[in-house]
């Protein structure tokens, strides 16, 4: 740990430096200045999780307020003890909702289902990619709280000045490890993807040196809908979390039920489901991921499933049924249901957002990689009202088209067993191309 330590000490005075950089851009990103001049690192950890890759975590404090604090994470090849080996270029992630960083991304820290190194961030980073992400402040909310005022206005817009301060100290810590300071690619996965427009859209506000991000990866989710029944169903929802706001109600705690679903799936897996009546206890787990359209109305799923005339599923397709269930117990117990809001509000077209004022400007390198059974080639027409020239997408789709509902899933892209094939050496090769 004090190796670690005067490690950190050597990097905090170039992080001091770029957040003094940041802090110039005053008035360009509203709010942003205020949380820069609160920034302190409270804890820093270092793991090795299997050859030469390791695992560094920053707890970073963002703001004033007592639940105001980032995760950071690396994970990055070494040469020997915090001196990595020369890499290809850098890419922070971005979770969904609601999401550990490392529950999505680095899936054997939470499941002893898969080998040590079977996840998109261990996979990138054995390919020479410094691989950086950050959990947000919500999800390190823990799950005794239950006054959620200071919750009221957590939505896009603070992840996204969350997100820059992420990257700006990636990027200095990549500075003084060798790395260099130069910009690099943003990744969003799911709700991580809208964060990933939002912040790219705000940095074409920004003067170039002061800009973070290299490129895009947006990982199956859309920014806008094309189809107006897709938008209508996202403008039902929009009222209900406006409703709920409105009646004080400023979490949502889907991470809590969740749970609930995984630990009965484990302790008592065959008996009948109080959740959703007429499957076992781990069926319903599982339904939960297969069967999303069936249950909420939405248009996608989280992960393929062997499914009957009842859209009750046997088992997973594409993902370890296990793996999915431990997914489940591992989320974080509370969401902000201002973001809950912003992204249906998104998704309806027809309430204004403030996050989405830029879309038609952001001109960086795009990758979009879409699952058949999630948001799909659906996620293409965001792309197209970019002004980036440099357009590169692909949809996973292992079922025929009218077998749309047990398709690659959404959570498939990082969740299962060839996911590594199917995609992430296609990020893998766009990073490489675009180094």
């Amino acid at each position: 740990m004090k190796a670690l330590m005067r490690w950190m000490g050597a990097t905090l005075c170039v992080f001091a430096l770029a957040i003094c950089a940041s802090a110039q851009s005053s008035g360009v990103v509203p709010g942003l200045d205020k949380a820069l001049a609160s920034i302190s690192i409270r804890h820093a950890d270092r793991t090795v999780l299997g050859e030469d890759v390791v695992h560094y975590r920053f707890d970073v404090v963002v703001g004033p307020g007592r639940y105001d604090v980032i995760r950071l994470h690396r994970i990055v090849r070494e040469k020997k003890p915090y001196q990595p080996i020369h890499t290809v270029g850098g890419v922070l992630l971005l979770p969904g909702d609601p999401n550990f960083f490392e529950a999505i991304f680095m899936a054997p820290l939470i499941s002893k289902v898969p080998a040590w190194d079977h996840s998109i961030a261990v996979f990138l980073a054995k390919n020479k990619v410094d691989v950086w992400g950050m959990d947000y402040s919500w999800a390190l909310v823990p799950a005794k709280k239950t006054n959620f005022k200071f919750m009221k206005d957590w939505g896009v817009e603070r992840d996204s000045q969350h997100a820059q301060i992420a990257l700006s100290l990636a990027r200095a810590i990549r500075g003084a490890t060798g790395q260099g300071s130069s910009r690099i690619e943003l990744l969003g996965f799911s709700y991580g993807g809208i964060v990933t427009y939002a912040v790219a859209g705000e940095e074409t506000q920004q003067p170039r040196r002061l800009r973070n991000v290299k490129g895009m990866i947006i990982l199956d989710v859309a920014m806008k809908l094309k189809e107006e029944a897709y938008r209508s169903y996202y403008c039902s929802l929009a009222a209900s979390d406006q409703a709920n706001l409105d009646a004080g109600v400023y979490n949502d705690d889907s991470g809590l039920i969740l749970k609930s679903l995984s630990d009965l799936a484990l302790s008592a897996p065959d008996d009948p489901s109080e959740n959703i009546p007429g499957t076992t206890n781990y069926q319903a787990a599982l339904m939960f991921g297969t069967s999303t359209e069936l249950l909420t109305g939405q248009f996608w799923h989280f992960i393929g499933g062997y499914l009957d005339e009842n859209g009750i599923p046997s088992d997973l397709r594409y993902t370890d049924s296990r793996l999915w269930v431990d997914l489940l117990g591992d989320i974080p117990p509370h969401l902000p249901m201002k973001s809950d809001f912003d992204t249906d509000a998104l998704f309806c077209d027809a309430i204004p957002v403030p996050f989405d004022d830029h879309l038609s400007q952001i001109a960086v390198p795009i990758l979009y990689a879409g699952a058949a059974g999630g948001f799909g080639k659906t996620g293409y027409y965001s792309t197209t009202l970019t002004a980036s020239t440099d357009i590169t997408k692909f949809t996973v789709q292992l079922q025929p088209d009218d077998q749309r509902a047990v398709d690659f899933g959404h959570a498939d892209n990082v969740l299962a067993r060839d996911a590594d094939k199917l995609v992430w050496k296609p990020i893998l090769d766009w990073i490489v191309a675009h180094r």
